[in-house]
């Protein structure tokens, strides 16, 4: 009789180690998942609003055309657009700063695209009107804003998506966020 209540007690602990440690190892599967699934979204969330600031400063920049218009140049045209130093600067330097958050080719496209409609101008003239002028320059910023809204709403639909996945315990999941 001892050697059965021995052996069952034995059996007991036994048992109550293995369901203690493949619980302990779930939760921590489990803990890794949401961690992962976490760091997954904050990336998301901070692509959408680095483009958000992006396209926002393009909408200022085309924005400042109607309020600047009698210090504009007299060779404008309505397509043209007139960029400050200060704008042009912060364009580039946003773009270099958050580089990991942005999409290269378009921002590169961009950068190429416009640098070719830039009007020559002398040092003077620069400094006296404050910025550059691009000849359908206004195209190019409003093709850029249009690519980065629907970029964008591509990101936040990925989000939802992602987001409303259930976090599976017994299987490794990978997630495809960047299709």
């Amino acid at each position: 009789m001892n050697l059965s209540v021995l052996l069952s007690g034995f059996f007991g602990v036994v048992i109550g180690c293995l369901t203690t440690g493949f619980g302990f190892l779930l939760a921590r599967r489990y803990d890794r998942q949401v961690k992962h699934r976490q760091r997954e979204l904050e990336h998301r969330v901070k692509e959408i609003d680095t483009l958000n600031l992006l396209n926002k400063k393009i909408s200022q920049i085309l924005q400042k055309r109607t309020l600047l218009m009698p210090d504009y140049v007299s060779f404008d045209v309505f397509d043209d657009v007139h960029v400050s130093i200060d704008d042009y600067a912060y364009l580039e330097s946003f773009t270099a700063q958050n580089l990991f958050y942005l999409p290269n080719y378009v921002m590169e496209e961009f950068f190429k695209n416009i640098s070719h409609r830039r009007i020559i101008l002398s040092p003077e003239e620069t400094v006296q009107i404050g910025g550059y002028t691009f000849k359908n320059g206004r195209v190019i910023m409003e093709q850029l804003s249009d690519e980065l809204q629907t970029m964008m709403n591509e990101k936040k639909a990925q989000l939802k998506k992602i987001s409303a996945l259930p976090i599976h315990i017994l299987r490794d999941e990978e997630y495809e966020f960047y299709n």
